[in-house]
């Protein structure tokens, strides 16, 4: 009996379930979607936007990530794995030739996605919110000055709207005034006429860009002798269009002292240290405003009080602002180069 028993203790023992229990994996969720993302993108990838080491170093540690994900892996695993591709993407895509890292040279930014409300904040790091602002009345009429309103953009996002004076007015900030200067913006003009500014910061006393009736894009700025106004288009008739998506670009390099127009990706015209020679010639742009530090103005030449106050000349038919629709305006401090604005076009056109 005593045998019998203890050969049932012995069944009855090894009948008992494991202790360990099988590991599961974590959420990897997010891991998979970036893997797909880096895929694709290297995948899309060519030597004529990327040098072939930076898609092989790429490509290298993709599947290192992609291995290790095959695997049971903790969430803290996980975790790692997000941030080690996250850095490896980010690196690569710095690589991109004309790559522009705008967290270094982006002064200020708007995509005007708001699409609702009375106000457009930039998603650069100074978030510079610009105010929608009605047209000039005592110059315009109450019938004709109108207010910014939302419009389709040139990616099919929000873009401002603007006629009967209508203009966005933002704060001034010194980052408005970059020794070195660049102005990529998306234009869809109702029409051609002169007086069509694009933006402006206190007008000729710092820089103002708009178009002309020809169809050319007309840049304006005070030199850093606070003397000497320098006036230049891309002499190309017809590069701008009405009723059409145009980009335009401004770079003004005041180190190398040369000022560049570019038009849909494509430099226009290129002015020199020793054009403008009745000016002095093209150099840096002014650091110090005068009369005092007026908003940067999107769509308009200047305030109200402004104008009332030093521009007793203007009427109803010569007051500069914007007809048509504006999208991704965008200010670098850097006098950006001809791949960065070819990139640029190719992100953002329609």
């Amino acid at each position: 009996m005593l045998m019998l028993f203890v050969s049932s203790a012995m069944i009855l023992g090894s009948c008992k379930k494991d202790s360990t229990t099988t590991p599961t994996d974590g959420d990897k969720t997010a891991l998979k979607a970036l893997i797909a993302e880096s895929e694709a993108l290297v995948n899309a990838a060519t030597t004529a936007d990327y040098p072939q080491a930076a898609i092989d170093n790429f490509k290298t540690t993709l599947q290192t990530v992609k291995t290790a994900s095959a695997s049971i892996l903790t969430q803290a695993q996980i975790t790692n794995l997000v941030t080690q591709l996250t850095e490896a993407k980010k690196t690569f895509a710095s690589q991109q030739y004309g790559f522009i890292d705008e967290s270094l040279y982006l002064n200020a930014g708007w995509h005007f996605d708001e699409g609702t409300g009375t106000t457009a904040t930039a998603f650069s790091s100074g978030h510079n919110v610009g105010t929608f602002t009605l047209g000039d009345v005592a110059i315009l009429g109450a019938a004709n000055a109108k207010m910014p309103t939302w419009a389709t953009g040139v990616k099919g996002g929000k873009a401002i709207y603007l006629n009967g004076g209508a203009h966005l007015e933002v704060p001034y900030s010194t980052a408005f005034l970059p020794v070195n200067l660049s102005i990529s913006v998306w234009v869809k003009p109702d029409s051609l006429y002169e007086n069509n500014y694009i933006i402006s910061q206190n007008y000729w006393n710092g820089y103002k860009l708009q178009t002309q009736s020809g169809g050319k894009p007309y840049f304006t700025y005070m030199k850093s002798d606070g003397v000497n106004i320098i006036d230049a288009d891309n002499e190309m008739d017809n590069s701008i269009t009405a009723n059409a998506w145009n980009h335009i670009v401004i770079t003004l390099d005041g180190t190398s002292k040369l000022l560049k127009f570019y038009v849909n990706g494509v430099l226009t015209k290129t002015w020199t240290e020793t054009d403008k020679i009745d000016k002095g010639g093209i150099g840096p742009l002014t650091q110090t405003l005068t009369p005092s530090a007026q908003p940067f103005m999107i769509g308009c030449v200047a305030t109200d009080a402004e104008i009332a106050a030093n521009m007793a000349w203007t009427n109803a038919s010569n007051l500069g602002f914007f007809c048509g629709i504006i999208d991704e305006l965008k200010i670098y401090n850097i006098a950006l180069t001809n791949g960065q604005v070819g990139k640029l076009y190719n992100d953002e056109k329609p």
